[in-house]
């Protein structure tokens, strides 16, 4: 079964990783497999990982799922880098568009 739980861990990494930056701000690009009325397809989403910072009473690391303002040009930069890979290596069936031309 070591097979098995190494494979499944492989399965489970993202295609890529954009970041962390500071504040542990940064982006994942996953690749996930789809039921379509064509059949099976592969398609892509986008995680933001979480803002960390160290609790002050504890001393603890800790995850927000909320964001400061002074993280925003991170976040953009981070999603205008996605949007980039995402744009520049396209999945074999991601050469459709959807209804407003964008490729999915």
């Amino acid at each position: 079964m070591a097979n098995s739980s190494a494979s499944s861990r492989s399965a489970n990494r993202p295609e890529k990783k954009i970041g962390p930056f500071p504040g542990g701000v940064g982006v994942a690009i996953w690749i996930n497999q789809v039921q379509a009325d064509e059949g099976s397809r592969k398609i892509r989403s986008i995680t933001l990982s979480p803002r960390r910072y160290r609790d002050p009473k504890s001393g603890e690391w800790k995850d927000s799922t909320s964001f400061q303002t002074r993280d925003i040009p991170t976040l953009i930069f981070a999603l205008e880098k996605a949007q980039e890979y995402v744009y520049t290596h396209p999945l074999g069936d991601e050469q459709r568009a959807d209804e407003s031309g964008v490729p999915y």
